[in-house]
């Protein structure tokens, strides 16, 4: 990982991550009919990081399956 302020201003940096919080709830996993195993999971997870240059930034990641489930759609 690499800080992205600092890739903007052409610098180098270490990245030092901080608290990681999640939501909680359950989803559960399940066979479909044809019995593939999926894990819908909806949870998010923020982490916070920090780098050796000062800046501080936050970044969020959300569950994701086999099946295409959970992944962003580009625009």
């Amino acid at each position: 990982m690499k800080c992205p302020q600092c890739i903007k201003e052409g610098k180098k940096s270490t990245v030092y991550p901080g608290v990681s919080t999640t939501t909680l709830m359950y989803f559960p996993p399940f066979y479909d009919e044809d019995g593939k195993y999926h894990h819908h999971d909806g949870n998010t997870i923020t982490t916070s990081y920090g780098c050796s240059n000062g800046h501080k930034w936050t970044e969020s990641t959300s569950g994701s399956c086999w099946c295409g489930w959970g992944k962003k759609e580009a625009t």
